[in-house]
């Protein structure tokens, strides 16, 4: 596994963008896995930005989700497929039909959970960006999940509904549960690309990184991939020991990461 910690978070998006562009450009069609949280609103912005400039096409890109909520009516701007078209679809030529996510919807949610489970296996997804909770889940894979885990309803825990509160309006809850892709599921993709900013996610970080590889500890299942990556502001490094937090020079400097 690879820790790259990146000075500021301007380099971390900048990082991130440049790991999404090298995949799209090399790989027509693209099979892209996204997380949708919060510290993604950087890169996702940064992509929005070279596609502007004319720099990235995301045409011939699919790109697939982790998650969904469940109980959220079609049209809700919380739902992670709507936030999808929102920051992606209608920012850049990435095509609707080109979005892959769970439908909450379906009255057969065994069902719906196993027909994602064989779209993504099918889909071979090359990269797959992934956030972290502050208890270390990944996608919505809570503590306690199996390693063994594939698409399914889960339960989410107090702590995952109020970290992730401040991206509801005043007034909306939480839902208390969704679909996710499973630690098994997240696994198949051929590299995985772990993104954390902020003091909140040094404890979750430091312990997936550098402790036990345990299911009360989901993220620390990437550390069982051939080809994982972590990127981490100062903030989210922290905790780390010594030579793990030591910025990388070359993204400083560029705003890229030339060390491969």
């Amino acid at each position: 596994m690879r820790i790259i910690v990146a000075p500021d978070r301007d380099a971390l998006a900048h990082h991130v963008a440049d790991c999404v562009q090298r995949l799209v450009c090399q790989s027509k069609p693209a099979s892209l896995g996204i997380a949708t949280g919060a510290t993604m609103e950087g890169p996702l912005s940064e992509l929005v930005h070279r596609h502007q400039a004319g720099a990235l096409s995301l045409a011939d890109t699919d790109v697939y989700l982790l998650d969904e909520y469940l109980g959220l009516n079609p049209g809700d701007p919380h739902t992670f497929a709507n936030t999808v078209r929102r920051r992606l679809v209608q920012a850049t030529d990435l095509s609707p039909d080109s979005v892959h996510a769970p439908n909450p919807h379906n009255p057969d949610l065994d069902a719906e959970c196993a027909d994602y489970e064989k779209r993504v296996r099918g889909a071979r997804i090359e990269l797959q960006l992934l956030g972290i909770g502050t208890n270390g889940h990944i996608a919505f894979n809570e503590p306690g999940s199996s390693f063994s885990s594939t698409t399914r309803v889960v339960q989410l825990s107090k702590q995952t509904r109020d970290d992730n509160a401040g991206a509801f309006t005043h007034g909306i809850r939480v839902p208390a549960s969704a679909i996710t892709q499973g630690i098994a599921t997240i696994l198949t993709a051929a590299e995985l690309l772990l993104v954390a900013c902020g003091q909140s996610k040094a404890r979750s970080v430091a312990r997936a990184l550098e402790g036990p590889v345990t299911r009360s500890l989901p993220a620390s299942a990437l550390r069982l991939h051939h080809n994982a990556t972590v990127v981490l502001d100062p903030q989210a490094a922290a905790l780390l020991t010594p030579d793990h937090r030591q910025p990388q020079q070359a993204i400083h400097e560029t705003g890229k990461d030339t060390h491969e």
